[in-house]
């Protein structure tokens, strides 16, 4: 997916600087640690969340918990004015984590402003505007101070791919979103950020692409039907504190289905460690040596329905 940093007037220009830092760009993540360092009582910092889809649905909010419990250790995140402008009516797309998410922003004392989304930045003047995407205040624009502005930012298909003949009318690769077959090109497939499947664009959605569209090739060149096994899985390892993470993974519809037999709703620091240590391990030196077996989610879970 390509990051559509000029869709935010003045964002280009000042990126890097002025306590404008973002995650999204290796380029400028490390600045983003360099602004958190920098926090002192009584210093502003505003995070944002863009429309999707995006890279990541949790990314925008794990530096927004990151920030917020490195200043809850110093003992200055009372001090601070934490805000956090996400474009979506909620903090998360899945209501079952959604829930528990707004749990974490309420225990950090965050203000969360949702159906807001960035159109400028001023890096000089440390300012930023957001327009209300919501039906009752449609396009009101409210500016907001900061010392350390960290932005997620908005996305696209890339430009070889949405202006092509395989793009449906939104710029993603048009395929049935269980086999991944184009539906206008039976001889193409898609897996990944730039198909059309309503999927969230995660690594862990690869995973279970990747398996589905290899069968179906061989399939075609056995002439047998396609099979359209893949349900929408992805998986989100939502950080909300250091050591802790809640493993977000669902399918299709926002259904949970949790892989480990441990309530989904908990940060758990198994879920840190997964994070931090066993899914780059998995994915170099599993996945992409071609193995393919692994836990299968459990697709019978019904906690999401409380």
């Amino acid at each position: 997916m390509k990051l559509d940093w000029d869709k935010i007037d003045g964002l280009s220009a000042t990126l890097g600087e002025n306590g404008v830092c973002s995650n999204y760009s290796p380029l400028y993540a490390p600045y983003t640690w360099q602004c958190v360092q920098g926090l002192k009582p009584g210093s502003s910092v505003v995070f944002t969340q863009p429309p999707l889809p995006f890279k990541c649905p949790g990314a925008p909010q794990k530096i927004v918990y990151l920030t917020a419990d490195r200043l809850r250790r110093a003992g200055t995140l009372q001090a601070c004015d934490l805000q956090y402008f996400v474009h979506a009516p909620v903090v998360f797309g899945v209501p079952f984590f959604a829930r528990e998410l707004m749990k974490v922003v309420r225990r950090y004392g965050i203000k969360a402003h949702f159906q807001q989304n960035l159109v400028a930045v001023d890096g000089a003047a440390k300012t930023a505007t957001f327009e209300a995407v919501g039906e009752d205040d449609k396009g009101k624009r409210t500016t907001v101070t900061f010392d350390m502005l960290h932005v997620s930012p908005p996305q696209s298909p890339p430009d070889a791919i949405a202006k092509s003949p395989l793009a449906n009318a939104a710029g993603w690769v048009e395929v049935n979103q269980n086999s991944m077959q184009h539906v206008r090109y039976p001889n193409i497939f898609s897996l990944g950020d730039v198909s059309s499947a309503p999927n969230s664009k995660t690594a862990a959605a690869v995973r279970k692409q990747a398996p589905v569209v290899v069968r179906n090739l061989l399939r075609m060149t056995e002439g047998t039907p396609v099979e359209t096994s893949y349900d929408g899985y992805a998986s989100c390892p939502l950080t909300t504190a250091y050591g802790k993470v809640i493993m977000a993974e669902f399918i299709y519809g926002g259904k949970v289905t949790p892989t480990l037999p441990l309530d989904p709703a908990k940060e758990r620091w198994i879920g840190w460690w997964i994070k931090v240590t066993g899914l780059p391990l998995f994915y170099w030196s599993y996945m992409l040596k071609g193995h393919e077996w692994f836990f299968r989610h459990n697709t019978a879970f019904k906690g999401d329905a409380a």
